[in-house]
């Protein structure tokens, strides 16, 4: 016989019966489950169908492609260390797997994209409340490293072709991030009113930045040889071959790095260096800190602060020592920098040479005899000779725009890449590095300066015979140059 179930009036069953001292009943929150994208308790879903789920739930709520792979890369290294399925995950498994990281050196920005990862797939979308009470570690505060104004003359000097070049200025010159430059288009390109558009930078935010006015004829003249959704700055890798590809921020990285080392420079620069160099220099010459931060891009003001403490008007002033004797101080500064120039020198003959190099010049064939009395532009072809196997790079310019100073114009390394491939390793490694193209560009300017005077003694014509060489004994390859970006 069953038991007659007691009501209230209200049809309500009858509360259990418990004292004042007892402990109260676990509260159960019945629509979580229903709003987590995956009840963990219910359906306790193996490692690689909750990613794929965590996956697609991040990317029906609009994150970016890069916080989407960073928080998939996160969830799974946490899983990977946890060595059991989604549901098992604890608070205080959380917290060892913070100390597991800090103590294999991670550091507070890695840290805290793993917590904030763990956060917003466990806490937000599966109501599991893993990460409650911790808070996400504090970054370190550094002082941005900023070039001087001639550093950046210097640095724009040495990058080894036009593209670079130009590629350098306009970080330099517009504030542009590494990433926001290699994805400009010709279509963003406004001539008329000197204006770049940069389309959803960081934050999702569309903004204009200037277009540097001496860059202006320049890109009148190349937007009218490119296609409008072309890249500006347009790259190919060798292992993938599809078109209409931009630069990767790594290669400009690399390129950062070497023309640093050929222009001699000892800071550390990076991309990111030249845009504190727009803003710092900016603040310098009286712009106000609201429009930096605008053309920036920032959210807060205060992330463009940090370029204040750094600007010389504020943090420099005559020292005492220095008004005691100026002249002292400039025949040392005079000294310093001749002991700089001859560590900067480069090897002309490496201990231990992988190959030979030899140059070839003639005549700029883009130019008529008459134009040429008048430009003096020589087209260089560069022999590399390893192994018995000789390689010709061409597409090299060179000038003399003025007694003792020489222009140089080399081509991207890109067009160069049919010839590199079939050269030994070793010839490729050395000329992965930035002495390679110190050299090349000595070689060149003393080749060009040596034929441009013989030429003046002769009659005129052309200043070495087509596909001359240069009958000096061939120059080992250096080691190294690094490839014109």
């Amino acid at each position: 016989m069953r038991t007659p179930t007691h009501r209230y009036t209200t049809g309500i069953p009858y509360r259990i019966a418990r004292g004042r001292q007892s402990e109260p009943p676990a509260v159960s929150d019945r629509l979580a489950r229903d709003l987590a994208v995956i009840d963990l308790d219910e359906k306790r879903p193996r490692p690689s169908i909750f990613l794929k789920t965590v996956r697609r739930e991040l990317k029906i709520r609009c994150y970016s492609p890069r916080t989407v792979k960073a928080y998939v890369q996160a969830a799974t290294s946490v899983l990977r260390w946890l060595g059991c399925p989604p549901d098992q995950l604890r608070r205080e498994h959380v917290r060892r797997y913070l100390e597991y990281l800090h103590d294999a050196g991670h550091g507070p920005s890695d840290m805290g994209v793993q917590l904030s990862a763990i956060r917003t797939i466990w806490d937000k979308m599966c109501y599991r409340d893993v990460t409650l009470g911790l808070e996400t570690p504090r970054k370190k505060r550094h002082r941005p490293v900023v070039p001087s104004r001639d550093e950046v003359r210097r640095l724009l000097a040495a990058a080894p072709s036009l593209r670079d070049t130009l590629l350098l200025g306009l970080m330099y010159g517009t504030g542009m991030r590494v990433s926001e430059v290699c994805q400009v288009r010709w279509r963003d390109v406004d001539v008329d009113r000197q204006q770049i558009f940069i389309k959803q930078g960081k934050g999702n935010a569309d903004r204009h930045v200037q277009l540097p006015q001496q860059y202006q004829d320049l890109f009148k003249s190349l937007l009218k040889r490119s296609q409008r959704n072309e890249f500006v700055f347009a790259g190919e890798s060798q292992s993938d071959r599809r078109q209409n590809r931009h630069l990767s921020p790594r290669t400009v990285q690399r390129l950062v790095k070497t023309a640093t080392k050929i222009a001699g420079i000892t800071k550390k620069l990076t991309p990111h260096s030249l845009r504190h160099a727009f803003a710092t220099h900016s603040y310098e010459d009286g712009c106000d800190i609201r429009r930096i931060q605008k053309v920036l891009g920032h959210v807060r003001l205060d992330t463009t602060t940090i370029y204040i403490s750094v600007a010389k008007e504020r943090t420099s002033f005559a020292s005492p020592l220095d008004r005691l004797s100026d002249a002292a101080t400039s025949q040392k500064q005079s000294h310093g920098q001749q002991t700089q120039s001859q560590q900067t020198e480069p090897s002309r003959r490496p201990a231990n040479p992988v190959g030979g190099l030899r140059l070839h010049c003639r005549m700029d064939p883009s130019d008529d005899r008459d134009i040429h009395r008048s430009r003096k532009r020589h087209q260089f072809t560069i022999e590399i000779r390893s192994g018995g196997r000789r390689e010709y790079l061409l597409g090299s310019i060179a000038q003399q725009i003025r007694p003792g100073f020489v222009q140089i114009d080399l081509p991207p390394i890109e067009d160069w890449q049919a010839s590199l491939s079939r050269l030994p390793s070793s010839v490729a490694k050395r000329m992965d590095q930035p002495e390679f193209y110190q050299t090349l560009q000595q070689s060149i300017s003393d080749r060009l300066i040596r034929e441009t005077a013989a030429a003046s003694d002769t009659t005129d014509g052309p200043v070495a015979k087509q596909g001359s060489p240069d009958h000096r004994p061939p120059e080992s390859l250096p080691h190294g140059p690094r490839k014109p970006r």
